[in-house]
């Protein structure tokens, strides 16, 4: 396996895990560790609020990593699609910047 291959492997992955852990999170109401740092949900003035606004950006983040990796994987081990390649590079740079402002603005809102 390609060197390349294995890091689509890992965003393919932690596209599926930030899903996951969104919907896991909307279910049981409680929230998920990783999406905290280092600040405490004891300290948040409203987790549900904070749940029900960062549900939809986490799933289009973590939903936007699935596609870049598995069509990462089929990039490097199939056939080379250099233009759609780009094209989703560009698309998932855009996403983790808007999702970085997301967290931020959410942090600042329900903290």
């Amino acid at each position: 396996m390609q060197m390349m291959a294995l890091f689509d492997v890992v965003i393919l992955g932690y596209g599926l895990y930030i899903v996951y852990g969104a919907v896991r999170m909307k279910r049981t109401r409680q929230l998920s560790s990783w999406l905290m740092g280092s600040r405490p949900a004891a300290s948040m003035r409203d987790v549900q609020g904070y749940i029900d606004y960062i549900f939809g950006r986490i799933v289009l983040m973590g939903g936007i990593a699935a596609v870049f990796g598995a069509v990462g994987l089929y990039n490097d081990l199939v056939t080379p699609l250099p233009w759609v390649m780009r094209a989703l590079v560009l698309l998932f740079l855009v996403v983790c910047v808007w999702f970085y402002v997301s967290m931020n603005r959410a942090k600042r809102r329900f903290w």
